[in-house]
C-alpha cells in the first residue's frame, strides 16, 4: 500500500472515530427526562415504598441502558411521602415551579393523591399515580393533567368479595379490622356492600377500626377470638400488617376464621411462616412474581431474577404498580421526536386511552384517565421453594366484574351486583 493510501486510511479511521465521538457525545449530553416520584421512603410505609423506588430505579437504568427513550435518559428524583401531605405538596410544587421535572409520578397514599392531583391542574404538569386507590378521584372531579395507571378501590375489593363466595359459599359470618383512616374504611365498605349485595344473609359481625400505627392488637383479637367468624377481612398494610399478623398468628385467630386481605401479597414474604395457610389475598392487579401465566414470559422473569438479585426480595404489588407508572410515560413517550417543546403534549396525547400489555400483566386507561386491569386473587399455601407463603388457587377475574363504568358511583353500582358476577369467576387450571 502506497503512502497516499496509507493517509486516506487514516483519515477515513480518524473521521470514523471523530464521528463515533460525536454521536457518544451526543447520546451523553441529550438533556434528559426529569421525572419525580413520591413514595414511602422512611415509616411504616416504607415496606411499600422502598422496593416500589427499587424498581422505579431499575427500570429507569434499564431504559437508559439502551439509548434512552429516544435518546433522553431518564432522571428520577424522590419524595419520601413520610413527610406528610402537606410537605408532599410544597415539594411537589418546588419540583414544577423550579423547572425541575417534566413529569411526576406520585401517590402511595390516596391522601396525597387527592392533595396533589388539583395542583397539578392548576400548574398543568403530566402526573401519574402510581398507587393510591381512593374511587374518589374521578367521582367527584375530572382531570386533564392527572393519570392513574393502577387499579382502585372498588375493584380490589369486589374481586375479594366474589373470590370468596365463589370459593367458599358456605360463609355465614365476617368480621373486619381496617386501619380507621378514609383507606380502611372504603376498602371495608366496598367489599362489605358487595357481599351483602349478592349474600345478604351473611351477618357482620364486627367492624373494628383500630388507629394507624398500632403496635399492639391485642384488644382486636381477643373480640375477633371471642367471635370466631368465618371470615376475618382486613386491609391492614405495611408495618401494621405484619405486626396484626404475627401477633393473630401467635394466639392461633386464624385456626378457626379464614382471613381475607385483598392487599396481603405484599405481606407474605415479609412475615413468613406467620401468615396464615388458606387465606385470600389479592395483588391489587394482575402482576405476581410466580403467576402462571406469566411462566413463559421472558422479561417478567428477567425482571423478577433481576429485582431478587439487587433486593434480596421478590417484586410485589406495589413494586408492579410503580414499573406500570413508568412503562406508562416510556410507552406514551415513543413517537415522541426528542423537541422539548413538544415533551409535555406529546406524554399527555400517548397517556389518553393508553394500553400496556407486557411483563406488568395488562391495563387500558379508559376515558376518565382510570385504568383497568385484571384482579388476581388466590390462596396461601406452604412451598417447597420458598420460606414464606404463596398464592395457588388463582383467579384473575377481568374488570368489568370488579369495577363501574366511567361516570358511576362505585357504591352504587356495587349495590347492584348479583350472583351472576361470582358465576362469572373462573378459577386458573
Amino acid at each position: 500500500m502506497g503512502i497516499a493510501n496509507r493517509r486516506g486510511v487514516n483519515r477515513a479511521k480518524l473521521m470514523a472515530l471523530a464521528c463515533g465521538a460525536l454521536l457518544s457525545v451526543s447520546a451523553q449530553a441529550a438533556e434528559p427526562i426529569r421525572i419525580g416520584i413520591s413514595t414511602f421512603l422512611s415509616g411504616a410505609g416504607a415496606v411499600f415504598g422502598v422496593p416500589a423506588q427499587h424498581a422505579a430505579q431499575m427500570l429507569a437504568d434499564s431504559i437508559n441502558a439502551s439509548g434512552g427513550i429516544n435518546g433522553a435518559p431518564v432522571e428520577l428524583t424522590f419524595i419520601d411521602e413520610n413527610r406528610g401531605v402537606d410537605s408532599v405538596v410544597v415539594e411537589y410544587r418546588g419540583l414544577v415551579e423550579g423547572n425541575k421535572v417534566d413529569a411526576m409520578i406520585i401517590g402511595l397514599s390516596s391522601s396525597i393523591c387527592l392533595a396533589v392531583a388539583p395542583v397539578a391542574e392548576q400548574l398543568q404538569m403530566p402526573t401519574v399515580l402510581w398507587d393510591c386507590g381512593t374511587a374518589r378521584l374521578y367521582e367527584e372531579n375530572q382531570y386533564q393533567y392527572v393519570y392513574r395507571t393502577g387499579d382502585y378501590t372498588p375493584s380490589n375489593n369486589v374481586a375479594a368479595a366474589l373470590y370468596l363466595l365463589k370459593t367458599h359459599p358456605e360463609v355465614k359470618t365476617i368480621a373486619a379490622i381496617n386501619q380507621d383512616y378514609a383507606f380502611g374504611r372504603d376498602n371495608w365498605a366496598a367489599f362489605k356492600d358487595a357481599v351483602k349485595a349478592i349474600r345478604p344473609d351473611i351477618t357482620i359481625s364486627a367492624e373494628l377500626f383500630p388507629r394507624l400505627g398500632t403496635s399492639d392488637y391485642s384488644t382486636e383479637i381477643s373480640r375477633l377470638s371471642a367471635q370466631r367468624p368465618d371470615v376475618i377481612f382486613t386491609t391492614l398494610w405495611g408495618g401494621d400488617m405484619n405486626t396484626f399478623v404475627r401477633q393473630a398468628n401467635s394466639r392461633s385467630l386464624f385456626k378457626n376464621s379464614i382471613l381475607v386481605s385483598p392487599n396481603g401479597e405484599a405481606a407474605l414474604q415479609q412475615t413468613g411462616a406467620a401468615f396464615p395457610d388458606n387465606a385470600i389475598v389479592g395483588v391489587r392487579g394482575d402482576s405476581y412474581a410466580f403467576s402462571p401465566v406469566m411462566q413463559d414470559n421472558p422479561e417478567h422473569a428477567k425482571f423478577v431474577q433481576a429485582f431478587h438479585e439487587k433486593t434480596g426480595a421478590y417484586p410485589s404489588f406495589p413494586s408492579y404498580h410503580m414499573v406500570q407508572a413508568l412503562q406508562a410515560i416510556q410507552t406514551s413517550l415513543q413517537d415522541w421526536n426528542g423537541e422539548r417543546a413538544t415533551l409535555k403534549t406529546d406524554l399527555l396525547a400517548g397517556l389518553k386511552g393508553l394500553e400496556l400489555n407486557d411483563f406488568t400483566g395488562h391495563l387500558v386507561i379508559r376515558e376518565d384517565n382510570q385504568a383497568m386491569e385484571g384482579q388476581l386473587v388466590g390462596t396461601t399455601r406452604s412451598s417447597p421453594d420458598h420460606e414464606f407463603k404463596v398464592i395457588g388457587d388463582i383467579a384473575i377475574i377481568q374488570p368489568e366484574l370488579t369495577s363501574p363504568p366511567a361516570g358511576e358511583l362505585s357504591q352504587e353500582w356495587i349495590k347492584k351486583l348479583t350472583q351472576d358476577a361470582v358465576q362469572n369467576v373462573q378459577l386458573l387450571p
